[in-house]
């Protein structure tokens, strides 16, 4: 039924394995045990972000916005099956055009409070489109404060790793979200101000 044929990434979190499922290439999600944990309460966290990822990838297909399909899940195990995406990771080709895509990418799961907790190119695979491969952080909120802090993760993505390119990219981003939900957005933007200032302080 499934074959492992070897280890793509290996994460603090989990470890990520192309695979055969039914004879169809597919990635394996399998999330990792921590020793420092007490071993129940590591199996029910395990087990529950499973879950969790799995729902919400499932809900942003419903959305109408493009993640991988779920095979199987085995919850005691800790393991995601899914449909092998092929593509590159966003963070290796990242353009003007994707980051507008993203853009109303996140826009949509605001729009339905869903909050993604990770948001950074690396969690999307671009091929003719744009997909998210990874939910592993995501809940729903209907706090500004939440969607601001996945905003603000992208921003300081761009600003760390796209140096040269960052204020382009973040307003495509933008322009992108508002191209979904304006009505919302600058709320939020004035939210990050808020964290951003609150930032500045702690340190002086």
């Amino acid at each position: 039924m499934q074959r492992y044929i070897k280890l793509l990434f290996k994460g603090a979190e989990s470890n990520i394995y192309l695979t055969k499922w039914y004879n169809k290439k597919a990635i394996s999600k399998i999330r990792i045990p921590k020793s420092y944990r007490q071993r129940k309460l590591d199996d029910d966290l395990r087990r529950r972000r499973t879950i969790s990822e799995s729902r919400m990838i499932t809900m942003a297909k419903e959305l109408g916005l493009r993640t991988p399909y779920i095979y199987f899940i085995d919850p005691y195990r800790a393991e995601i099956v899914m449909e092998f995406v092929s593509g590159k990771r966003a963070s290796g080709v990242l353009t003007s055009s994707i980051c507008f895509e993203i853009g109303k990418f996140v826009s949509t799961l605001h729009l339905n409070n869903l909050i993604h907790g990770d948001l950074t190119p690396s969690n999307f695979i671009v091929n003719s489109k744009v997909t998210m491969i990874d939910m592993g952080l995501s809940f729903y909120s209907t706090r500004k404060e939440d969607k601001a802090m996945d905003i603000r993760l992208f921003k300081e993505i761009l600003t760390s790793t796209f140096h040269n390119s960052y204020t382009e990219f973040f307003e495509y981003f933008l322009n992108g979200y508002r191209h979904v939900n304006s009505e919302e957005l600058e709320k939020i933007l004035q939210r990050i101000e808020d964290i951003e200032s609150r930032k500045r302080y702690a340190i002086s």
